[in-house]
């Protein structure tokens, strides 16, 4: 293994710009890639740790792991890092593209002796549709001189494709005999493109080419049968083995995870699983039996509950429902709005968290008993992401952090009395 030192993507490279966090476990952003893609694209990964950029230590090794469906792998050390190194460069090989899907590979430090993982980054890689025989899947672990050789040899291909037609002008002015076969060659491959695209219309659905072919095809009625005869796909630990076995699913799927004791769905809408909050554990409810003696018949019910009358007094109505509801609020909090100092923050649990730096936005309705909340529908960027904590207060909302965003930070906050 190597020590990572200082790297600059050459000027051609597809430099695709993603965050890993040591701490966090934040959805990630996608990262879409095309299969059997030739142009290396670079992944230049920003690291943090609990929110906050992490600096790699200068005696540290960085590679880069990642799981194929197939049970091979990918195992390869980062091209280097920033100046600054809270950034690493991660070549994109062609073994990390040979199959489509969604996977999430991770990053691992080497430092002191010791070996901490990131949270997953996410690849989402595009079917190709012209699929290549040549190129065998298999798992790949490289030195970092065979991933910067990869370079040299592109330059290396096109000064060689530069020397054989030199070598062969005379053949290719001569080829006037082959004319004929020349001329017919677009309306031969015209005629193959059409009967592939044909069979992909039957196979695939995708090509706009025949009335209904987006529910007659090979691929509708494959997800149709999967979708009724595998509803359920089994037990995991916990999501990432859920991820790897299944990195793809159709409405009606789920899964029981076994690090939340709980039910995962797919979300055909978002392309994830999503927890359900639900109990897996089926001891926890009552069976017939015990329903049967635990509730009342009619003629108790008429004897113990409530009329209508009473049910309109002791109830609320829609308009006090709707008063006590939380409610969504969008705060925007400037880069000039964060004070640096020693800030604390006290929890719920008696417990403290110091700050070193905080903000204050004005939000109309909000006391020092509101219970405020971050909405899933904030759109999570890096000023969003160094956010540590929120603290209402009389009409206004604090933030804190340990290092000030240098752009604005945009919260859609729930809150609630």
């Amino acid at each position: 293994m190597s020590k990572v030192t200082i790297y600059s993507p050459p000027s051609a490279a597809q430099v695709k710009n993603c965050t890993a966090d040591f701490d966090l476990r934040r959805a990630p952003v996608p990262i879409h890639l095309v299969q059997f893609d030739k142009t290396i694209p670079i992944l230049a990964v920003a690291l943090y740790k609990g929110g906050t950029a992490y600096k790699l230590p200068e005696d540290a090794e960085a590679n880069v792991r990642m799981g194929k469906r197939n049970n091979l792998y990918v195992y390869n050390p980062v091209l280097g890092c920033n100046e600054g190194r809270t950034l690493v460069y991660v070549a994109v090989t062609p073994q990390m593209t040979t199959q489509d899907g969604v996977f999430y590979p991770i990053l691992e430090v080497l430092a002191g002796g010791g070996v901490a993982g990131t949270s997953p980054l996410q690849l989402v890689i595009q079917r190709n549709p012209v699929q290549e025989g040549d190129l065998e899947d298999t798992s790949e672990a490289q030195t970092l001189a065979d991933l910067v050789s990869q370079a040299a040899t592109s330059a290396n291909a096109a000064a060689d494709s530069a020397r054989i037609v030199q070598e062969n002008k005379d053949a290719i002015q001569n080829a006037n005999e082959n004319i004929e076969a020349i001329k017919a060659a677009p309306a031969n491959a015209k005629a193959a493109a059409a009967s592939a695209k044909e069979a992909r219309s039957w196979a695939v659905g995708d090509t706009a080419s025949r009335p209904g072919e987006g529910m007659d095809n090979a691929k509708y009625y494959a997800a149709l049968a999967q979708q009724v005869s595998q509803g359920a796909v089994g037990w995991y630990p916990n999501y990432e083995a859920l991820y790897a076995a299944h990195d793809t699913g159709y409405d009606g799927n789920w899964a029981i995870v076994g690090d939340t004791d709980t039910i995962w769905v797919w979300d055909s809408d978002t392309g994830v699983w999503k927890d359900t909050g639900e109990s897996s554990k089926f001891a926890n409810y009552y069976d017939k039996t015990q329903i049967d003696e635990k509730f009342y018949d009619k003629t108790q019910i008429d004897e113990n509950f409530y009329g209508k009358t009473q049910i309109d007094e002791k109830f609320y109505g829609k308009t006090q429902i709707d008063a006590k509801l939380p409610k969504p609020v969008t705060v925007t909090v400037a880069a000039s709005a964060w004070t640096t100092g020693d800030y604390t923050v006290s929890w719920d649990d008696g417990s403290t968290t110091s700050y070193t730096a905080c903000a204050t936005a004005t939000v109309t309705g909000v006391t020092a008993d509101s219970r405020i909340a971050v909405s899933d529908r904030t759109r999570v960027t890096d000023a969003v992401r160094m956010v540590a904590a929120l603290e209402p207060g009389a009409g206004v909302v604090k933030f804190y952090a340990n290092s000030a965003p240098t752009s604005a930070a945009v919260f859609v906050l729930e809150v609630s009395q």
